[in-house]
């Protein structure tokens, strides 16, 4: 628990609490830790009247990073509920899940969670014991039929006082993260700005790259089942793409210097433009009035990964290849390739109308980046809508049904490719 003068901030375990609390506390004059892992409720009454911001995370991705976590650090109740690390992911988790359904088992699960717990947590508490800022009577009245994230998640931010709680989603944490300090009135000086484009994740922890993997069909109903409070209200579900980790809507993955390439982009002859639009392999009605300069393209629309270089990548791939290898690394990848690669122009008071890329693979990623645009132009992916500022590097899930509008006066222009691990070459949905 994090105190500024805007705000307080509620860190709920493996919803990004150590990218959060670097940003706060280093970029924010006068916020302070409370308590790490603090509970709403234990706030100071002097600080009662700040509005409260924390963030939820998908509970089928929370139970992956939580299983993973813990049991590299060796926390208390990993050990406590995974038998001394005895039981593996599914049977731990389902432990979780069930915990408040009154069994023997789980009984006995929550008396030993009691006796582990710490009965105060302070300075001094070892932090195996002291995280997740559980303490022995927490556990004391665990809720019937309701999954552990859950009741985690209601704990944190319990109060019995009417605070005005702001919740962001784990998913979309760079936005989310200033959308908050923006309804909270916390101002956003260039540092925030800054950490919130190009700061690198923290305290991510080993864990399986495709979470879906980790479920099956019977543990992932059960999240359904125990989870539905969260799952309700925030919207989730099991993934957009259940067999790879694509966003859920959009992904900022940093920002890009891109000077250079506008430069250029600026410089294209308009009959450069109609020329390069007219060889297009990609003439779909969908695009309308979108022209296209394409760099590289897939061989076949029924071929995601093999792919032919065009005239013009040789003359820019100097300019394009850095921005491109940026995005591949925030994925963590070490061997990629890039199948396509274009740059798409969008006119004035133009749309590309809703549609869902037919070939879209889920082990293709997909990639904006804005060269060009104005603040009229909007895309939307699924249920969410964004206008993409310049330069950053954003991933949109294109197993999506998604649009784009320019209402402004200018055109808009963004190079779009795509990066898949040669780890997954020519893996099928």
């Amino acid at each position: 628990m994090i105190v500024t003068e805007h705000f307080v901030y509620i860190h709920t375990s493996r919803t990004a609490g150590s990218f959060l609390n670097k940003l706060i506390l280093d970029h924010m004059p006068g916020a302070r830790m409370i308590q790490y892992h603090g509970h709403l409720r234990d706030l100071p009454g002097d600080y009662s009247h700040l509005p409260v911001i924390s963030f939820v995370r998908n509970p089928w991705d929370w139970y992956v990073s939580m299983y993973f976590d813990y049991r590299g650090k060796q926390q208390y109740v990993y050990q406590v509920m995974s038998q001394g690390g005895v039981l593996g992911f599914e049977d731990t988790v389902a432990r979780f899940l069930n915990l408040g359904d009154r069994s023997a088992e789980s009984q006995k699960l929550l008396t030993n969670l009691k006796n582990t717990a710490p009965a105060v947590i302070n300075a001094q508490t070892p932090p195996r014991r002291g995280n997740p800022g559980l303490r022995s009577e927490h556990f004391a009245n665990f809720p019937e039929n309701l999954g552990y994230y859950s009741w985690l998640f209601q704990l944190m931010i319990a109060s019995s006082k009417p605070h005005r709680v702001h919740i962001g989603r784990f998913e979309n944490l760079r936005e989310d993260a200033l959308r908050l300090f923006e309804e909270t009135g916390t101002p956003i000086t260039e540092k925030i700005s800054t950490y919130l484009k190009d700061a690198h994740q923290q305290n991510a922890g080993k864990r399986p790259v495709y979470y879906a993997e980790g479920f099956t069909s019977g543990l992932r109903q059960l999240v359904a089942d125990k989870e539905q409070h969260l799952i309700k209200q925030y919207g989730y579900e099991f993934s957009g793409a259940e067999k790879y980790p694509k966003t859920d809507t959009f992904m900022h993955l940093g920002s890009a210097q891109v000077d250079v390439l506008i430069e250029r982009v600026k410089n294209i002859p308009e009959d450069l433009w109609q020329s390069e639009n007219e060889d297009k392999p990609n003439k779909l009605k969908r695009l309308n009035e979108t022209r296209h300069v394409i760099f590289r393209f897939v061989k076949s629309f029924g071929n995601a990964f093999d792919y032919d270089d065009f005239p013009l990548w040789e003359e820019w791939q100097d300019d394009l290849m850095p921005i491109m290898e940026t995005a591949a690394k925030w994925l963590g990848y070490k061997n990629y390739r890039f199948p396509r690669v274009m740059l798409a122009r969008l006119p004035a008071g133009g749309e590309i109308s809703p549609h869902k890329d037919a070939m879209a693979s889920h082990y293709v990623h997909k990639f904006h980046v804005p060269l060009i645009t104005n603040p009229d132009t909007i895309f939307h992916v699924g249920t969410k809508s964004k206008n993409l500022l310049v330069g950053e590097i954003v991933e949109v899930n294109n197993k999506r049904s998604h649009a784009v509008y320019n209402k402004g006066k200018q055109d808009r222009v963004h190079l779009i490719f795509e990066c898949y691990n040669m780890e997954d070459y020519n893996k099928s949905d």
